[in-house]
């Protein structure tokens, strides 16, 4: 039990960097806050379901 939620934290901290780096190149384009932060949301929202997802494919969190 505690290995799979260590996998599911390790898998919201990979969310958070990818969403950084989204907000990070949206500023760096010239891109609003707004933008920046919505990007973020995006590629969070992504990176969290694609990672979810490949984790239950591998059988890490599930039944």
């Amino acid at each position: 039990m505690q290995l799979k939620l260590m996998y599911v934290i390790t898998a919201v901290l990979v969310a958070l960097l990818a969403a950084l780096a989204g907000s990070f190149v949206t500023v760096i384009e010239g891109g609003r806050p707004t933008a920046a932060l919505k990007n973020g949301a995006l590629a969070f929202a992504g990176s969290l379901s694609l990672l979810i997802v490949v984790m239950g494919a591998l059988g890490v969190v599930g039944s």
